[in-house]
């Protein structure tokens, strides 16, 4: 049987034990597929998915949480035209245009025949390989800080991979866009 001598050592034990315990407890929570919690990393989405989370209070302080998601929902541009012109009789002639188009997430204006032209095709290369090598210098540097946040007791492994993913989104859409100007695209 243990014996402590002290407080201190009981105390630390329990804590340490309640610690792990809360972790166990946290990761069967979200393995579990018919749990409560939704994953909302699993959601697939596109340039055009939205999700909305609310909160309301009401008169007697009850919270109430609302969750919407839209995935792969398109926006869509809409055109409205109302026209009027005289017309050689002394009437108005009316037209009303209703034109709903899906608005296109990379529109690159089309060559000759309906297809890029190689100066197109050539920007759309360079832009690439700037996204990538962007995203290259960003794990050389995340690589560096990534070990100082993920040694942050409980919530460094997490900060460590927010950070070293948004650190290669925005390094690597950086270097895209300096790679199409640099280009001239």
């Amino acid at each position: 049987m243990i014996q402590f001598k002290s407080l201190n050592g009981l105390s630390t034990l329990v804590l340490a034990s309640g610690l792990i315990a809360s972790n166990f407890m946290s990761l069967n929570m979200l393995a579990k597929k018919d749990g409560s919690i939704p994953d909302i990393s699993k959601l697939s989405s596109t340039p055009y998915s939205s999700i909305q989370i609310r909160s309301e209070t009401k008169p007697d302080g009850a919270e109430e949480w609302t969750f919407a998601s839209r995935q792969h929902d398109p926006k869509l541009k809409t055109l409205i035209i109302d026209d009027e012109k005289p017309t050689f009789n002394g009437g108005v002639k009316k037209k009303y245009t209703h034109k709903q188009d899906v608005a296109q997430f990379a529109i690159y204006p089309q060559g000759s025949d309906g297809k890029l032209t190689a100066d197109q095709i050539a920007c759309i290369e360079k832009m690439a390989q700037g996204r990538s090598n962007g995203q290259m210098i960003a794990d050389a540097g995340s690589v560096q800080v990534t070990p100082a946040l993920a040694g942050v007791p409980i919530v460094g492994p997490v900060l460590a991979g927010i950070f070293f993913g948004q650190a290669r989104k925005q390094v690597g859409n950086a270097a895209s866009n300096l790679a199409g100007q640099w280009n001239d695209c």
